[in-house]
């Protein structure tokens, strides 16, 4: 007699599934080990030329590692224009632990993530009572591709420390649902005051508390009937009754926070923030903002062609994704409206993702050059993993599938979303291969022409470079291409065309420090060492902890006292 070994049946897994999610910190773990096993790739790749200098390499707040000076900087000084000191603490915590090399740095946005995603699971099992849809909504949400940007870019490590100081918020505020009080109420203020300090776009997370108080945790008082299993059910199955004007009062000190933020960000991120008076008109931008809306959409459902660089002057505001647009919000809007009573996760998804999204598009002002980018779904994903899912178990449940079908529709969509998520860490792999994989899709970007004529420029590659640093330029005149331009051309021995580069750039930024003082270093090789002199000492009345324009300032004027004026 042949041994014959049976595969586990649809019916086996979901009963498999549930005892494990009867244990939510068990399943919340092996979430948490799944998605750490999905990213850790990302933990051989290297810095990328794109703000990860700003941030760490090239940071010596960050490389001077953990110490009582440097926390203390951390608080008293913005980085790269943000006031984000968790965020530096954090950077200079994996110094201290893991040395000044990528490696470390990529681990810990692996580890905070996974468990961000792992606390995740848990506050929508507690707050909803349906562990089965709480996990895949998580999961879905930690292994989405439109992921990989925030998790694989070391300069995105506030992305990935805010939310999980978000997540940690929310199960807080589960437990300030269930016993309301000083100390719950405390937990969810701390929570969100660590999440400011690690990203300020989390200043909506008081009216996205107002949305989880309708439901999942049913604390408005009802004013008329309200039907459907998932309908304001409390976790504790007890009748809500707190009055909405309550509700609101409670959020009041939150409200004060995210004031307090939303000043900080835009005093200390002022030079970034494009206004909408000096920008697009506000209609213009208003389309932007729709065609960004279409571009979410598209990419929550197809998550193909991702890269980080979408320029918004390269960005074609078209006719087609505006329309997308409008449709996409009208089509949410009344989806909220018709299921808020009967299907009310799906109402609060929609509701949450559009409340999360607000900081992202830029209707009031707009920080970089993005419109739009993966890592702006990071936050507004949470609720609309919950509509999808909810949204796709409830019609499951009303037309009778087979178990087998949403078993295996899950199993497929998480298998592609990992397959997706392998192929897109691989492209972060190193500056070079970045910038290449940009420049692939989107030819019209200056920016990624730009960054990788730097990457060959750094693996000495000249004569490549400068062709990319001349084609950003005919695309757009940029200080940034400029100064690269000179750079090369000054290495090759050009000096009077890198002056010229040098001159251009700093025409159109006067206060380039990286301008200033490359062209004084050209001035002082031609022997224009008094020109040389003026320029060092301009980029220090910018800068004056620039110890590069400092050395170079006092081996100007030695060699001016001591009457050689010879470039050598």
């Amino acid at each position: 007699m042949t041994a014959s070994l049976s595969r586990p049946s649809s019916r086996q897994v979901v009963r498999l599934v549930d005892r494990l999610c009867r244990r939510p910190w068990h399943a919340a773990g092996l979430l948490g080990l799944f998605t750490c096993i999905v990213f850790l790739p990302s933990v051989a790749c290297d810095f990328v030329n794109w703000d990860d200098n700003a941030y760490v390499f090239a940071n010596p707040l960050v490389l001077r590692g953990l110490s009582i000076g440097g926390m203390r900087d951390a608080f008293a000084r913005p980085l790269f224009g943000f006031w984000t000191p968790l965020t530096t603490l954090s950077y200079q915590l994996d110094v201290t632990a893991f040395g000044p090399g990528p490696a470390g740095f990529h681990l810990t946005n692996v580890l905070l993530h996974s468990l961000a995603s792992a606390v995740l699971y848990v506050t929508l099992a507690t707050m909803t009572g349906r562990p089965r849809r709480s996990a895949l909504a998580a999961c879905l949400f930690a292994i989405h591709p439109l992921r990989v940007e925030s998790v694989a870019w070391v300069a995105e490590r506030k992305d990935v420390l805010s939310v999980f100081f978000l997540s940690l918020t929310l199960l807080a505020y589960a437990w300030y649902g269930r016993h309301p009080g000083l100390g719950s109420y405390a937990a969810v203020f701390g929570g969100m005051l660590a999440g400011l300090l690690s990203k300020a776009t989390l200043v909506t997370l008081p009216a996205l508390l107002l949305v989880l108080d309708v439901w999942p945790l049913g604390r408005l008082r009802q004013t008329g009937p309200s039907t459907g299993p998932d309908a304001c059910a409390r976790p504790d199955g007890s009748a809500p009754g707190t009055a909405w004007w309550w509700l609101l009062v409670e959020k009041v000190p939150l409200l004060t926070l995210s004031a307090v933020f939303a000043v900080i960000t835009l005093r200390t991120h002022a030079d970034a923030i494009v206004p909408t008076d000096t920008a697009m008109s506000l209609l213009d931008r208003a389309a932007m903002s729709l065609h960004s809306l279409a571009w979410y959409g598209i990419k929550t459902l197809a998550p193909t062609h991702l890269h980080p660089a979408h320029d918004s002057d390269t960005v074609p505001r078209s006719g087609p994704m505006i329309l997308g647009g409008v449709v996409m919000l009208a089509a949410m809007l009344v989806l909220s409206i018709r299921s808020a009573r009967t299907q009310p996760a799906i109402a609060m998804g929609v509701v949450w993702f559009l409340i999360a999204l607000v900081p992202a598009p830029g209707i009031i002002a707009q920080v970089g050059a993005s419109p739009y980018a993966d890592r702006f779904t990071y936050v507004p994903h949470i609720g609309l993993m919950v509509a999808i899912v909810w949204g796709c178990a409830d019609v499951a449940r009303q037309w009778r599938f087979p178990a087998w079908i949403p078993v295996a529709t899950s199993a497929a969509v998480i298998a592609t979303c990992v397959a997706a998520d392998r192929s897109q860490i691989g492209i972060w792999k190193d500056s070079l291969t970045l910038w290449s994989r940009v420049v692939s899709l989107a030819p019209d970007s200056a920016l990624a022409h730009n960054n990788r004529g730097m990457a060959l420029y750094a693996r000495g590659e000249l004569s490549e470079a400068m062709r990319e640093f001349e084609h950003s330029l005919s695309i757009r005149q940029s200080e940034r291409a400029h100064c690269a331009l000179g750079m090369a051309l000054a290495d090759t021995g050009r000096l009077d065309e890198a002056l010229e580069h040098y001159t251009a750039g700093l025409a159109l930024r006067p206060d380039s420090t990286e301008c200033l003082n490359n062209s004084g270093v050209a001035l002082a090789r031609l022997g224009r060492l008094d020109e040389a002199a003026a320029r060092f000492e301009q980029c220090l009345t910018i800068s004056p902890d620039d110890h590069g324009a400092r050395e170079n300032l006092q081996m100007a004027r030695a060699l001016i006292a001591a009457g050689n004026r010879s470039p050598d």
